[in-house]
This record gives C-alpha cells, sequence and structure tokens, in this order.
C-alpha cells in the first residue's frame, strides 16, 4: 500500500507553504500577547516603578516561550517545513534576549526584596500557563506527525511472507 501524499513530506503533491504559514502566524500572534503581557507588567505607570516580581514574572514568561518555539519547529519539520521555519527561530531569539533582560533587572528600592533570585516555581507563574500549555499541544501534533509518517514508512515496506 503506497503512503498516502498527507503522510509522506517529500511527496511532489503535498504542499508545505500553508502548515509553514500557520505556524509562522501562531509564532506571531504569540509573540504579541506575550510581548503586550510583559510591557504591561513592567511598564512604570504613573511614576511607579515595577517590582522585582514582576520583573521576574515578564522574565519567565518570555523566556518560556522557547520552549513553545521549539515544539512549534519541531512540528513544522515533522509536516514538511523546512526554510520558512526560520521565521519562527526570529521571534524566539528576541524572546530569549527580552526574558534576559527582565530577569536581569532590579526592581523598585521600596521593594522588600528588589534582588530577590530566581525560583523553580516562578517558570510556573500566571504569564507561563499558555506557554506550557501550547508546548504540549504543539508536541503532542509532532509526536502524532512523526507516528504518521512512520507508520506510512512500515505500510510500504514488502512483506517478509
Amino acid at each position: 500500500m503506497a503512503p498516502s501524499v498527507a503522510a509522506d513530506p517529500t511527496h511532489p503533491n503535498r504542499r508545505i507553504w500553508p502548515t509553514t504559514a500557520l505556524l509562522v502566524i501562531l509564532a506571531f500572534l504569540l509573540t504579541l500577547y506575550q510581548g503586550f503581557g510583559v510591557a504591561i507588567t513592567t511598564a512604570p505607570f504613573f511614576g511607579d516603578q515595577p517590582s522585582r516580581d514582576s520583573y521576574i514574572l515578564a522574565g519567565m514568561a518570555a523566556l518560556t516561550t522557547l520552549p513553545v518555539f521549539a515544539a512549534m519547529t519541531w512540528c513544522g519539520w515533522q509536516r514538511g517545513s523546512r526554510l520558512g521555519l526560520w521565521l519562527i527561530g526570529a521571534p524566539a531569539a528576541l524572546r530569549v534576549l527580552s526574558g534576559f533582560n527582565r530577569l536581569a533587572t532590579d526592581g523598585d528600592s521600596r521593594d522588600p526584596h528588589p534582588t530577590r533570585a530566581l525560583s523553580p516555581a516562578d517558570l510556573f507563574g500566571d504569564m507561563t500557563w499558555l506557554n506550557w500549555g501550547t508546548s504540549l499541544l504543539f508536541a503532542g501534533v509532532a509526536v502524532a506527525s512523526h507516528l504518521q509518517r512512520r507508520r506510512a514508512r512500515h505500510t510500504e515496506l514488502p512483506s517478509a511472507a
């Protein structure tokens, strides 16, 4: 039995650009959403200086987009995308740099802990849940795509009988 067009990323009739375009658009929307959330969390409204907790929350939200972009890239690779995945890598690099910048910033001097250290619990702050859920979703799609391709290759092989 021949593999289907959807299961074979090298098939000449398979169109790859819709998958790549969808992943790039989703990465762009996630970048906008997280960027807006980070900006609102750490913006000095009416002269207030954000606390160290706000900077840590914003930094972790930016850093936890890295697993999302990695899962998106893996998903796109499993679905047959290649060169368009660089458009996901650029926002990922910018988000990581933004996250490290926020984590390196001290909070307001009137804050009880203006130089608080990071803790593992910070990885699961309020703004990071969307990132973890999206990472699991795209990793699941990538695993399903991998299994589909593997099954298609397995059925393509002639039987030993």
